[in-house]
């Protein structure tokens, strides 16, 4: 069994970094993001829980 030795190189991308302050300014937008996503879910909870349950709180009142 022959295995073939191939000498041809391969170039590898050189690795791409950034500032602390790039790092910084993604991280805090990454937060923000976030941020805004949990509060639009709370407030799609908060209209899903007024549809359901809302007549029946205004019955009670």
């Amino acid at each position: 069994m022959t295995h073939s030795l191939s000498l041809s190189t391969v170039r590898a991308p050189r690795h791409r970094t950034i500032s602390r302050l790039g790092a910084l300014l993604l991280a805090v937008a990454g937060n923000i993001l976030v941020i805004a996503i949990l509060a639009l879910a709370a407030v799609m909870v908060a209209v899903g829980a007024i549809a359901v349950f809302g007549p029946a709180l205004m019955d009670l009142l």
